[in-house]
């Protein structure tokens, strides 16, 4: 019986003790939330929620919080899913608690849709920098609450802890990636002011202009044609040119995306490195001009 729903959960107790089934009645409400009040034999409470689902459960919950103290043999009968009996909004004390304690903000993303239309199955992501947790429902607000809360649920010292390992690592990669940034703009600063020896632009495009020519028919084809990312269209071209990149990913210490560094494995030296939403049509442009 763990997990299964408040509502569910009362009506078996009521069916299988040869009770009336709880009825259940909306009660208006000033507040903008939904007002249920659900009643069982003489006992009957209220619950407050979010949603009309939402305080129909709560109002079911509350129920059998007051059987509980009446009977307290039927504990194992009425084992409900916990989450339900809460009438805070998980999302937005995450969210506080991040802005508060200057972590990075959560984001949320709906991975599975799935179920009937009698029965949908919602299942919602909860990213917070490494930190991922899931949360299932009926109802795609629900997993995304549950989701919040099962982060919430670690601890605060346990979170906090995590947090902090997260921060110093990207600290340690941010460190890492400017000393890769200031070598590489020292060396083209020394190679534009003529002091070390360095390979002109002008033979990097010959380089490319000179490749295979069937190899660059087939890549003009693919940076002619339209794909469903720059990502998908980039990984063809390095097919198309038996080029064999190396790419790494690393997150950027000032937002939630990653950084992304491209390394190409060909006789000039090639190297990209941006954000993952700009990196791929920056590939593009540069073969763009590179080939022709």
């Amino acid at each position: 019986m763990v997990g299964k729903s408040s509502v569910s959960a009362l009506q078996e107790y009521c069916a299988k003790n040869k009770i009336s089934a709880p009825t259940y009645e909306w009660v208006d409400s000033e507040s903008g939330s939904f007002i249920c009040r659900a009643k069982v034999m003489d006992v009957e409470v209220d619950g407050n929620g979010r949603s009309k689902r939402n305080a129909k459960h709560l109002a079911a919950a509350n129920v059998i919080k007051k059987l509980r103290l009446r009977y307290p043999d039927i504990d194992e009968i009425l084992e409900v899913d916990q989450t339900e009996t809460s009438t805070e909004d998980m999302i937005a004390m995450l969210r506080d608690y991040c802005v508060q304690h200057q972590h990075p903000l959560p984001t949320f993303q709906m991975i599975q849709e799935g179920g009937t239309p009698d029965a949908p199955e919602f299942i919602a992501l909860c990213s917070l920098a490494s930190i991922r947790r899931f949360g299932k429902s009926t109802q795609k607000e629900d997993a995304r609450q549950k989701a919040a809360l099962a982060i919430l649920a670690r601890g605060r010292a346990s979170f906090d802890h995590d947090m902090r390992v997260i921060n110093e690592t990207m600290e340690d990669v941010e460190a890492e990636r400017y000393l890769k940034f200031k070598t590489y703009r020292e060396l083209t600063e020394s190679i534009l002011g003529g002091d070390t020896p360095g390979i002109p632009l002008s033979e990097r495009h010959n380089y490319f202009r000179k490749f295979r020519k069937c190899l660059k028919v087939e890549a003009n084809n693919i940076l002619s044609k339209q794909y469903d990312s720059d990502q998908e269209k980039v990984m063809e071209l390095f097919e198309a040119l038996k080029i064999t990149p190396k790419i790494n990913k690393m997150p950027a210490l000032d937002t939630l995306e990653l950084m992304v560094s491209i390394e190409l494995n060909c006789e000039y030296d090639v190297y990209f490195a941006n954000l993952e939403s700009k990196i791929y049509k920056q590939v593009l442009n540069y073969f763009q001009i590179m080939l022709n």
